[in-house]
């Protein structure tokens, strides 16, 4: 598969964020608090044209681990069709080597219970911090230093 990342805006990501991650809610219910903040990026994973994955990241304190120098992984996802072929991955692994590229120490999440091995297998440490994050469930703090 010929896949190219790129930097995008939120918007971008607004129809897969609901298709895959919210049930397909109003993708204008899918926006996230950072999404604007001079400081948040968003990826995009295309296969020729079409959107297939992505990811937003944020500069955002880690206030129950007290991670210092952190920025946040927000709503990573794959559309279902081009999952288990390394996507995923590809987006994690493209934005640890940029935030490592301007010095950020920690990356951290608030990865949903289906996704803790996917994170584990890149080497993040699982807090065992747990809560349930409105209708979509239990997700756990994870966290790499970088």
């Amino acid at each position: 598969m010929n896949l190219s990342l790129k930097i995008v805006k939120s918007e971008d990501l607004l129809n897969l964020r609901s298709k895959i991650l919210r049930n397909n809610l109003d993708p204008n219910l899918c926006r996230f608090p950072g999404d604007k903040e001079i400081d948040s990026f968003h990826i995009g994973a295309f296969s020729g044209n079409t959107l297939v994955g992505g990811v937003s990241v944020m500069k955002n304190e880690c206030k129950k681990k007290k991670l210092l120098n952190c920025f946040q992984l927000r709503g990573l996802f794959v559309d279902k069709e081009f999952q288990h072929k390394g996507i995923g991955k590809t987006i994690v692994n493209f934005v640890e080597n940029e935030l490592k590229d301007i010095g950020v120490d920690y990356l951290w999440m608030n990865a949903r219970e289906s996704a803790v091995l996917f994170y584990l297998k890149l080497n993040y440490s699982n807090s065992k911090i747990s809560y349930v994050i409105n209708e979509i469930g239990l997700h756990y703090l994870m966290y790499k230093k970088l």
